[in-house]
C-alpha cells in the first residue's frame, strides 16, 4: 500500500535533517587515527590546524579570550616566587643569576610567566630552549616549528631529540636539539632510520598539556566547534534584527500610486525628532510594525551552546559576562572545582620550573641535596589569603618559634599581597642578625632539625 503524502514528507524531512548530522560526524572523523580498538589520537596535520584555530579564536573571540585570561590570572596573578634556606648559599646564588637575569625576563619574570601560561593554554605545549653557560639563558620555541620528536626505541617516554624546522631570512632551516634527558647526546635513529645527533647546543624542556601522547592539546580544543557554532548563531541573530529594523512603520493610504508617493516623500529618509506628533487625515492609517525577534527563546538556545563552551574550559557561565545567571551562593558552590582546577594547573607549572631549576643547578655542580627550592604561587582567591593569614596568626601564637621560619614568613607576606617576598625576607634576615632573641630561636630550630635528622 503506498504511503500517504504527509507520511512521506515527514520521513524525507527527518532523513534530510539527520543526513546533515551524519555528514558532519564523518567530517570530524577525518584526521583521526585509530590505534587497535580502543585508542584514538589526532594526527599531526589536524593538530597543527587545531593550534592555528585556537590561536585565532583566542585573539578574536570574546569567550575564548576570557577563558585563557581567567586561567592565567587565577593561576599566576602577580607571579610565582621562590626561596631557599640561607644554608643553601650556592643554590641561591645560581638561581638568582638565572631567574633575575635581564636576558631571561621574557620567560621568567611575572610577565614572562604569564606569556608561558598563555602559550601552554592556547597551543597545548611549551618548548623551553635552555642555553647552558656562564650566563644560562632560556627562550620559548614555537610548537609549530617542532616537527619531530625522537625517543629511545625501547622507551617512548625517554625523549632524546627534537627536530625544529623554521624560516629565517627567507631561508628554510633545520636543527636537532637534545632533550634535557639526553645531555650526553646519545645518538638515536629517527623515523626514517637515520642516525640523529645534536646540531645545536640548546637543550629542550618540553611541557605538554592535556595529552596522553607526546604532543599537547589546546585548552580550547573541545570548545572549538561550539565556539564556531555560537558565532554563527549570534551572526544569524544579528542578521534577523537588522532585517526587521529596516522598516519601523506601516502606512495604509486611501488612493492610488500618487497618494502613496506623496506619503513616501514626506516620511522616507527624513529625520524626525523624538516625541514628535504624527498628524494624519482619514485617508492615512500609520501603525508600528511588530518586530518580535523571539529573543527569549533565542537566549535559551544561545545559552545551551554557551554552556558547552563553559564546560569545555571548566569555568561557570557567570564568568563570561552574564552575572544574572549567578548568585553569591552559586558562586561559592562552583568556585571549589575552579580552585581545585587552578591549583592543579599551578602544580603543573611548579613541577616544570623545578625540572628546569635542577638542570641549571646540576650544570653548575650544585650538590643534589641542595636542589630543593620552595616555590609559591599567589592565592587563587581572596578567601585563601584571609584563611592563610588567620591560620598563620593562630599557629604562631601556639608555636612562637615558627615566626623565624622563612617558609612561614613567605606565606604570610604572600597572604598580605607583597609582590617580592624574597626581597623582604632578605631584609628581615639582615635585621635579625642584630636581634639576639631571633638568633636564639633560629639556633634552637636548627638544633631541633639536626636531632630529627639523626633520629631518621
Amino acid at each position: 500500500m503506498p504511503k500517504a503524502k504527509s507520511e512521506t514528507t515527514f520521513e524525507e524531512t527527518l532523513r534530510e535533517a539527520t543526513r546533515t548530522v551524519e555528514d558532519e560526524l564523518k567530517l570530524e572523523d577525518i584526521g583521526w587515527t585509530k590505534l587497535g580498538q580502543s585508542a584514538v589520537i589526532i594526527d599531526d596535520a589536524q593538530r597543527v590546524e587545531n593550534v592555528k584555530l585556537s590561536r585565532l579564536y583566542q585573539l578574536k573571540d570574546p569567550l575564548a579570550t576570557q577563558a585563557i585570561r581567567l586561567w592565567t590570572d587565577y593561576t599566576f596573578g602577580s607571579g610565582l616566587t621562590w626561596n631557599v634556606d640561607k644554608e643553601q648559599a650556592k643554590t641561591k646564588s645560581v638561581l638568582e643569576a638565572f631567574w633575575n637575569s635581564r636576558a631571561n625576563a621574557s620567560v621568567l619574570s611575572p610577565r614572562g610567566q604569564r606569556v608561558g601560561s598563555d602559550k601552554l593554554l592556547i597551543d597545548g605545549e611549551v618548548f623551553f630552549a635552555i642555553f647552558l653557560g656562564p650566563e644560562t639563558k632560556v627562550r620559548y620555541i614555537d610548537p609549530l616549528e617542532i616537527t619531530e620528536i625522537v625517543s629511545n626505541p625501547d622507551d617512548a617516554k625517554d625523549v632524546r631529540y627534537y627536530k625544529r624546522e623554521w624560516m629565517s631570512l627567507n631561508d628554510q632551516r633545520t636543527a636537532w636539539y637534545r632533550s634535557v634527558n639526553n645531555i650526553k647526546d646519545e645518538a638515536t635513529k629517527d623515523s626514517s632510520g637515520a642516525t640523529v645527533q645534536k646540531t645545536d647546543e640548546a637543550l629542550i624542556y618540553h611541557l605538554a598539556y592535556r595529552t596522553i601522547t607526546q604532543r599537547g592539546n589546546p585548552l580550547l580544543l573541545p570548545a572549538l566547534d561550539w565556539i564556531t557554532q555560537y558565532r554563527r548563531f549570534l551572526a544569524s541573530r544579528i542578521a534577523i534584527m537588522l532585517a526587521l529594523a529596516r522598516f519601523a512603520w506601516r502606512s495604509k493610504v486611501t488612493g492610488g500610486q500618487t497618494a502613496v508617493n506623496a506619503i513616501k516623500a514626506k516620511t522616507n529618509d527624513k529625520e524626525i525628532a523624538a516625541g514628535a506628533h504624527m498628524v494624519e487625515n482619514m485617508g492615512v492609517d500609520t501603525q508600528p510594525i511588530k518586530t518580535d525577534t523571539g529573543a527569549s527563546n533565542a537566549w535559551q538556545d544561545g545559552r545551551m551552546i554557551r554552556l558547552m563552551i563553559c564546560a569545555a574550559v571548566g569555568i561557570p557561565e557567570q564568568y563570561f559576562g552574564d552575572i544574572s545567571t549567578g548568585s553569591l551562593a552559586t558562586a561559592q558552590t562552583v568556585e571549589l572545582p575552579m580552585i581545585k582546577m587552578f591549583g592543579s594547573y599551578q602544580q603543573i607549572w611548579a613541577d616544570a620550573y623545578k625540572d628546569i631549576n635542577e638542570v641549571v643547578l646540576e650544570y653548575n655542580k650544585v650538590p643534589e641535596k641542595d636542589w630543593y627550592v620552595d616555590m609559591d604561587f599567589p592565592p587563587i582567591t581572596p578567601l585563601d589569603a584571609i584563611a592563610v593569614a588567620d591560620a598563620l596568626s593562630k599557629t604562631i601564637t601556639a608555636l612562637p618559634q615558627l615566626a623565624s621560619s622563612n617558609d612561614v614568613i613567605q606565606q604570610a607576606l604572600m597572604a598580605l599581597g607583597i609582590n617580592d617576598p624574597a626581597q623582604v625576607i632578605e631584609q628581615l634576615n639582615q635585621e635579625a642578625k642584630g636581634n639576639s632573641t631571633v638568633a636564639l630561636i633560629r639556633e634552637l630550630r636548627r638544633y631541633r632539625e639536626s636531632l630529627q635528622e639523626v633520629r631518621r
